[in-house]
Protein backbone atom coordinates (compact mmCIF):
# COMPACT_ATOMS: atom_id res chain seq x y z
CA UNK A 1 0.00 0.00 0.00
CA UNK A 2 1.20 3.25 -0.78
CA UNK A 3 1.56 5.83 2.16
CA UNK A 4 -1.21 8.01 0.00
CA UNK A 5 -3.51 5.42 0.09
CA UNK A 6 -3.86 5.76 4.12
CA UNK A 7 -6.79 6.36 5.48
CA UNK A 8 -7.21 9.72 6.53
CA UNK A 9 -7.42 8.85 10.62
CA UNK A 10 -4.02 7.46 9.78
CA UNK A 11 -2.47 10.43 7.90
CA UNK A 12 -3.63 12.34 11.17
CA UNK A 13 -1.83 10.48 13.46
CA UNK A 14 1.41 10.57 11.01
CA UNK A 15 0.86 14.33 10.93
CA UNK A 16 0.35 15.01 14.99
CA UNK A 17 4.12 13.80 15.35
CA UNK A 18 5.46 16.53 13.76
CA UNK A 19 6.03 19.81 15.62
CA UNK A 20 7.93 22.28 13.84
CA UNK A 21 6.10 24.47 11.60
CA UNK A 22 8.43 24.32 8.48
CA UNK A 23 8.59 20.22 8.26
CA UNK A 24 4.62 20.60 8.09
CA UNK A 25 4.71 23.19 5.49
CA UNK A 26 6.97 20.97 3.22
CA UNK A 27 4.50 17.99 4.28
CA UNK A 28 1.79 20.43 2.87
CA UNK A 29 3.36 20.89 -0.47
CA UNK A 30 3.11 16.83 -1.18
CA UNK A 31 -0.34 16.46 -2.61
CA UNK A 32 -3.74 18.81 -1.91
CA UNK A 33 -4.78 15.53 0.30
CA UNK A 34 -1.63 16.35 2.34
CA UNK A 35 -2.34 19.88 2.31
CA UNK A 36 -6.23 19.80 3.60
CA UNK A 37 -5.20 17.78 6.51
CA UNK A 38 -2.23 19.05 7.63
CA UNK A 39 -3.81 22.47 7.56
CA UNK A 40 -6.70 20.57 10.14
CA UNK A 41 -3.56 19.47 12.51
CA UNK A 42 -2.44 23.65 12.28
CA UNK A 43 -5.70 24.80 13.22
CA UNK A 44 -5.30 23.25 16.55
CA UNK A 45 -2.18 25.28 17.08
CA UNK A 46 -2.58 28.23 20.06
CA UNK A 47 0.96 28.60 20.51
CA UNK A 48 3.68 29.45 18.44
CA UNK A 49 6.62 28.67 21.26
CA UNK A 50 10.42 27.61 21.44
CA UNK A 51 11.47 24.18 20.29
CA UNK A 52 11.91 22.97 24.22
CA UNK A 53 8.62 24.21 25.20
CA UNK A 54 7.04 21.47 22.85
CA UNK A 55 5.41 18.34 24.49
CA UNK A 56 4.43 15.30 22.69
CA UNK A 57 0.34 14.80 22.82
CA UNK A 58 0.00 18.83 23.14
CA UNK A 59 -1.01 19.80 19.71
CA UNK A 60 -1.80 23.38 20.94
CA UNK A 61 1.95 24.08 20.87
CA UNK A 62 4.68 24.01 17.68
CA UNK A 63 7.70 25.92 17.53
CA UNK A 64 9.40 27.82 14.45
CA UNK A 65 13.31 26.89 13.43
CA UNK A 66 14.06 29.93 11.03
CA UNK A 67 12.95 33.49 11.59
CA UNK A 68 12.48 33.65 7.64
CA UNK A 69 9.13 31.51 8.34
CA UNK A 70 7.56 34.32 9.67
CA UNK A 71 8.53 36.78 6.03
CA UNK A 72 8.36 33.72 3.79
CA UNK A 73 4.74 32.04 4.60
CA UNK A 74 1.29 33.93 5.93
CA UNK A 75 0.38 33.07 9.43
CA UNK A 76 -2.55 34.00 9.93
CA UNK A 77 -3.23 31.40 7.08
CA UNK A 78 -1.19 28.77 7.99
CA UNK A 79 -1.73 29.16 12.02
CA UNK A 80 -5.70 31.13 12.25
CA UNK A 81 -6.11 30.03 15.71
CA UNK A 82 -3.19 31.63 17.21
CA UNK A 83 -2.96 33.03 20.51
CA UNK A 84 0.27 33.74 22.17
CA UNK A 85 3.69 33.82 20.25
CA UNK A 86 7.03 33.77 22.07
CA UNK A 87 9.53 35.36 19.82
CA UNK A 88 12.66 33.67 20.77
CA UNK A 89 15.19 34.93 18.22
CA UNK A 90 13.42 38.45 17.41
CA UNK A 91 12.59 41.66 18.67
CA UNK A 92 10.74 44.96 17.99
CA UNK A 93 13.81 46.94 17.99
CA UNK A 94 16.06 44.58 15.74
CA UNK A 95 15.95 45.87 12.71
CA UNK A 96 16.19 42.55 10.14
CA UNK A 97 13.29 41.15 11.75
CA UNK A 98 11.17 44.02 13.19
CA UNK A 99 8.66 43.86 10.19
CA UNK A 100 8.35 40.38 10.61
CA UNK A 101 7.46 41.21 13.91
CA UNK A 102 5.31 43.57 12.91
CA UNK A 103 3.94 42.11 10.22
CA UNK A 104 2.98 38.61 12.60
CA UNK A 105 1.40 40.90 14.98
CA UNK A 106 -0.72 43.31 12.68
CA UNK A 107 -1.85 40.46 10.83
CA UNK A 108 -3.20 38.20 13.46
CA UNK A 109 -6.35 39.97 15.57
CA UNK A 110 -6.54 36.97 17.29
CA UNK A 111 -3.07 36.99 18.90
CA UNK A 112 -3.63 38.13 22.63
CA UNK A 113 -0.42 37.35 24.16
CA UNK A 114 3.43 38.46 22.72
CA UNK A 115 6.43 36.78 25.12
CA UNK A 116 9.98 38.37 25.39
CA UNK A 117 9.36 41.18 23.41
CA UNK A 118 11.85 43.80 23.86
CA UNK A 119 12.09 47.28 23.11
CA UNK A 120 14.48 49.88 24.35
CA UNK A 121 11.92 52.72 23.81
CA UNK A 122 7.96 53.11 22.69
CA UNK A 123 9.31 54.27 19.33
CA UNK A 124 10.34 51.04 18.44
CA UNK A 125 6.70 49.55 18.61
CA UNK A 126 6.09 52.17 16.07
CA UNK A 127 3.44 50.59 12.94
CA UNK A 128 3.16 47.70 15.70
CA UNK A 129 -1.29 47.33 16.27
CA UNK A 130 -1.39 45.75 19.74
CA UNK A 131 -4.67 47.04 20.83
CA UNK A 132 -6.08 43.30 21.35
CA UNK A 133 -2.80 42.12 23.64
CA UNK A 134 -3.79 41.60 27.05
CA UNK A 135 -0.56 39.45 28.26
CA UNK A 136 3.19 40.76 27.78
CA UNK A 137 6.46 39.28 28.58
CA UNK A 138 9.22 41.59 28.61
CA UNK A 139 12.18 43.16 30.10
CA UNK A 140 10.31 46.16 31.97
CA UNK A 141 8.50 48.88 31.46
CA UNK A 142 11.12 51.09 30.90
CA UNK A 143 9.07 52.99 27.69
CA UNK A 144 6.79 55.24 27.31
CA UNK A 145 4.22 51.92 27.35
CA UNK A 146 1.11 54.97 28.09
CA UNK A 147 1.49 55.51 24.01
CA UNK A 148 1.37 51.92 23.46
CA UNK A 149 -1.53 50.84 25.97
CA UNK A 150 -4.85 51.45 26.49
CA UNK A 151 -5.56 51.14 30.77
CA UNK A 152 -7.56 48.81 30.70
CA UNK A 153 -6.03 46.56 28.35
CA UNK A 154 -3.30 44.46 30.18
CA UNK A 155 -4.45 41.77 32.44
CA UNK A 156 -0.98 39.89 32.74
CA UNK A 157 2.26 41.34 33.18
CA UNK A 158 6.12 39.59 33.53
CA UNK A 159 9.10 41.72 33.86
CA UNK A 160 12.37 40.03 34.06
CA UNK A 161 14.31 42.76 34.72
CA UNK A 162 12.35 45.58 35.78
CA UNK A 163 13.38 48.11 38.81
CA UNK A 164 11.00 49.13 41.63
CA UNK A 165 9.74 51.84 40.53
CA UNK A 166 7.82 50.15 38.04
CA UNK A 167 5.38 48.56 40.59
CA UNK A 168 3.32 51.70 41.25
CA UNK A 169 3.54 52.14 37.44
CA UNK A 170 1.66 49.06 37.01
CA UNK A 171 -1.14 48.92 40.03
CA UNK A 172 -2.32 53.02 38.90
CA UNK A 173 -1.88 52.52 34.87
CA UNK A 174 -3.18 48.83 34.50
CA UNK A 175 -6.30 48.59 36.98
CA UNK A 176 -7.31 45.10 35.07
CA UNK A 177 -3.92 43.15 36.26
CA UNK A 178 -5.18 39.97 37.35
CA UNK A 179 -1.62 38.35 37.24
CA UNK A 180 2.00 40.42 37.50
CA UNK A 181 5.48 37.82 37.82
CA UNK A 182 8.23 40.18 37.98
CA UNK A 183 11.98 40.41 39.28
CA UNK A 184 14.01 42.82 40.39
CA UNK A 185 17.21 43.60 39.35
CA UNK A 186 18.61 45.28 42.27
CA UNK A 187 17.40 47.70 44.86
CA UNK A 188 15.01 47.33 48.08
CA UNK A 189 11.26 46.12 47.67
CA UNK A 190 9.63 48.66 49.41
CA UNK A 191 6.20 49.37 48.56
CA UNK A 192 3.50 52.26 49.60
CA UNK A 193 1.98 52.98 46.31
CA UNK A 194 -1.73 52.58 44.76
CA UNK A 195 -3.35 49.03 45.27
CA UNK A 196 -3.53 46.56 42.94
CA UNK A 197 -7.23 46.22 43.52
CA UNK A 198 -8.06 42.98 40.62
CA UNK A 199 -4.62 41.30 41.03
CA UNK A 200 -4.93 37.36 41.78
CA UNK A 201 -1.70 36.05 41.33
CA UNK A 202 1.58 37.86 42.12
CA UNK A 203 5.03 36.32 41.59
CA UNK A 204 7.97 38.35 43.40
CA UNK A 205 11.46 37.54 42.81
CA UNK A 206 14.17 40.10 44.43
CA UNK A 207 18.26 39.87 44.18
CA UNK A 208 18.52 42.74 47.02
CA UNK A 209 21.11 41.53 49.36
CA UNK A 210 21.08 43.89 51.75
CA UNK A 211 18.76 45.73 53.91
CA UNK A 212 15.02 45.22 54.74
CA UNK A 213 13.02 43.61 52.98
CA UNK A 214 9.56 44.71 52.45
CA UNK A 215 8.06 42.51 49.67
CA UNK A 216 5.42 41.23 51.63
CA UNK A 217 4.36 44.93 52.14
CA UNK A 218 2.91 44.67 48.04
CA UNK A 219 0.71 41.78 49.16
CA UNK A 220 -0.66 44.21 51.62
CA UNK A 221 -1.79 46.21 48.91
CA UNK A 222 -3.09 43.33 46.95
CA UNK A 223 -6.90 43.26 48.66
CA UNK A 224 -8.05 40.18 46.54
CA UNK A 225 -5.06 38.29 45.97
CA UNK A 226 -5.31 34.90 46.18
CA UNK A 227 -1.91 33.02 45.19
CA UNK A 228 1.44 34.57 45.67
CA UNK A 229 5.07 33.03 44.95
CA UNK A 230 7.46 35.15 46.81
CA UNK A 231 11.31 34.51 46.46
CA UNK A 232 12.85 36.31 49.14
CA UNK A 233 16.62 37.86 48.42
CA UNK A 234 18.99 37.51 51.61
CA UNK A 235 18.42 40.78 53.90
CA UNK A 236 15.67 41.10 56.69
CA UNK A 237 11.82 40.00 56.26
CA UNK A 238 9.47 42.94 57.41
CA UNK A 239 5.99 42.45 57.58
CA UNK A 240 2.64 44.76 59.05
CA UNK A 241 0.96 42.41 61.72
CA UNK A 242 -1.97 44.41 61.59
CA UNK A 243 -2.81 44.29 58.19
CA UNK A 244 -4.79 40.93 56.73
CA UNK A 245 -5.89 39.13 53.63
CA UNK A 246 -8.42 36.90 53.96
CA UNK A 247 -8.80 35.51 50.62
CA UNK A 248 -5.12 34.33 49.86
CA UNK A 249 -5.43 30.40 48.98
CA UNK A 250 -1.94 29.72 47.70
CA UNK A 251 1.81 30.99 49.23
CA UNK A 252 5.20 29.82 48.42
CA UNK A 253 7.77 30.73 50.21
CA UNK A 254 11.28 30.33 48.45
CA UNK A 255 14.42 31.07 50.92
CA UNK A 256 17.68 31.85 49.15
CA UNK A 257 19.75 29.34 50.62
CA UNK A 258 18.79 26.61 53.26
CA UNK A 259 20.90 28.65 56.10
CA UNK A 260 19.01 31.93 56.50
CA UNK A 261 19.54 33.05 59.96
CA UNK A 262 16.95 36.43 59.07
CA UNK A 263 13.75 33.96 58.23
CA UNK A 264 12.93 32.00 61.78
CA UNK A 265 9.77 30.15 62.97
CA UNK A 266 9.02 33.63 64.83
CA UNK A 267 9.16 35.37 61.28
CA UNK A 268 7.15 32.65 59.71
CA UNK A 269 4.43 32.87 62.40
CA UNK A 270 3.94 36.76 62.23
CA UNK A 271 3.44 36.32 58.67
CA UNK A 272 1.18 33.40 57.96
CA UNK A 273 -0.85 34.90 60.61
CA UNK A 274 -1.96 37.57 58.49
CA UNK A 275 -2.93 35.13 56.19
CA UNK A 276 -6.08 33.25 58.01
CA UNK A 277 -8.14 31.71 55.67
CA UNK A 278 -4.64 29.90 53.46
CA UNK A 279 -5.15 26.37 52.14
CA UNK A 280 -1.65 25.59 50.01
CA UNK A 281 1.34 26.20 51.56
CA UNK A 282 4.97 25.31 50.33
CA UNK A 283 8.45 26.43 51.99
CA UNK A 284 11.54 25.82 49.95
CA UNK A 285 14.86 25.89 51.46
CA UNK A 286 14.28 26.31 55.35
CA UNK A 287 16.34 24.47 58.30
CA UNK A 288 14.24 26.81 60.74
CA UNK A 289 11.53 24.65 59.52
CA UNK A 290 11.45 21.22 61.38
CA UNK A 291 8.62 18.39 63.11
CA UNK A 292 7.97 20.70 66.02
CA UNK A 293 6.94 23.43 63.67
CA UNK A 294 4.21 21.59 61.77
CA UNK A 295 1.60 21.48 64.81
CA UNK A 296 1.98 24.63 65.01
CA UNK A 297 1.54 25.39 61.67
CA UNK A 298 -1.49 23.50 61.19
CA UNK A 299 -2.94 24.97 64.76
CA UNK A 300 -2.12 28.36 63.40
CA UNK A 301 -3.59 27.96 59.82
CA UNK A 302 -7.27 26.49 60.73
CA UNK A 303 -8.40 26.06 56.82
CA UNK A 304 -5.06 24.34 55.60
CA UNK A 305 -4.88 21.79 53.40
CA UNK A 306 -1.59 20.91 52.19
CA UNK A 307 1.74 21.39 53.27
CA UNK A 308 4.79 21.34 50.89
CA UNK A 309 7.89 21.16 52.48
CA UNK A 310 9.95 19.12 50.45
CA UNK A 311 13.99 20.51 50.51
CA UNK A 312 13.12 21.66 54.61
CA UNK A 313 15.59 18.73 55.86
CA UNK A 314 14.36 18.73 59.46
CA UNK A 315 10.82 17.77 58.12
CA UNK A 316 10.57 14.04 58.16
CA UNK A 317 8.13 11.27 58.04
CA UNK A 318 7.74 12.28 62.41
CA UNK A 319 5.38 15.49 61.00
CA UNK A 320 3.42 12.66 58.35
CA UNK A 321 2.37 10.64 61.46
CA UNK A 322 1.49 13.19 63.52
CA UNK A 323 -0.84 14.36 61.02
CA UNK A 324 -2.01 11.42 60.82
CA UNK A 325 -3.25 11.40 64.12
CA UNK A 326 -4.05 15.09 64.37
CA UNK A 327 -6.37 14.73 61.21
CA UNK A 328 -8.28 11.69 63.17
CA UNK A 329 -9.02 13.47 66.04
CA UNK A 330 -9.74 16.92 64.58
CA UNK A 331 -11.55 15.75 61.47
CA UNK A 332 -9.58 17.34 58.96
CA UNK A 333 -8.15 16.41 56.06
CA UNK A 334 -3.84 17.68 55.72
CA UNK A 335 -1.64 16.52 53.26
CA UNK A 336 1.96 16.65 53.60
CA UNK A 337 4.90 16.46 51.28
CA UNK A 338 8.65 15.67 52.94
CA UNK A 339 11.86 15.01 51.90
CA UNK A 340 11.98 10.89 51.43
CA UNK A 341 13.82 8.06 50.08
CA UNK A 342 11.18 7.10 47.90
CA UNK A 343 8.52 9.48 47.44
CA UNK A 344 5.17 8.08 46.63
CA UNK A 345 4.44 7.95 42.95
CA UNK A 346 0.87 10.01 43.72
CA UNK A 347 2.83 13.43 44.77
CA UNK A 348 3.22 16.06 42.61
CA UNK A 349 6.43 16.50 41.14
CA UNK A 350 8.69 19.13 42.34
CA UNK A 351 9.76 21.86 39.78
CA UNK A 352 8.46 19.82 36.54
CA UNK A 353 9.76 21.44 33.24
CA UNK A 354 9.70 24.89 32.13
CA UNK A 355 6.72 26.11 30.22
CA UNK A 356 6.23 29.56 28.91
CA UNK A 357 2.93 28.86 28.23
CA UNK A 358 0.26 27.04 30.17
CA UNK A 359 -3.51 26.69 29.83
CA UNK A 360 -6.03 27.51 32.34
CA UNK A 361 -5.81 30.37 35.23
CA UNK A 362 -4.56 27.49 37.78
CA UNK A 363 -2.21 28.59 40.04
CA UNK A 364 -1.96 25.30 41.41
CA UNK A 365 -1.93 23.43 38.72
CA UNK A 366 0.84 25.53 36.75
CA UNK A 367 3.44 27.58 39.65
CA UNK A 368 2.93 26.13 43.12
CA UNK A 369 5.14 23.12 42.71
CA UNK A 370 7.79 25.14 40.06
CA UNK A 371 10.95 27.15 41.11
CA UNK A 372 10.67 30.61 40.50
CA UNK A 373 12.39 30.60 37.19
CA UNK A 374 10.15 27.77 36.06
CA UNK A 375 6.96 30.16 36.52
CA UNK A 376 5.28 30.15 32.77
CA UNK A 377 5.19 33.66 31.30
CA UNK A 378 2.00 33.80 30.74
CA UNK A 379 -1.01 31.75 31.58
CA UNK A 380 -3.87 31.94 28.62
CA UNK A 381 -7.16 32.04 30.33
Amino acid sequence: MLLNDLPDDCLWLIFDKFFKLEELIQLSKVCSKWSNLISIRLKKVKYLVNWFDVHKHDYSKIWMENPNTLSDYNLQELLPNLRIVNFPFVSVGQASHAVDVRKVVNDNPKIKGLIRINSRDSDSFNGHNLENIEMISMKSLDFDYKKIFRPDQLKQIHLYDASIDELPKCAEYFPNLKRLNISFCGGEVDYYGPEFTNLKILELNSYQAYGTYNGFRLMDSCPYLTSAFMRLPIGNVNTDEAKRNYNLKDLVIDLPMREFPNFTWSHLRKLLSKYPNLQNLAIRKSEGIGNNHVEKLVRLLPEIKLLDLRSCENVTGKSADFLSKFCLESKRSIKIYYDCEKEPDDWPKYDTPRESIVYGFNFMKHCFYKSFSSLPNVIDE
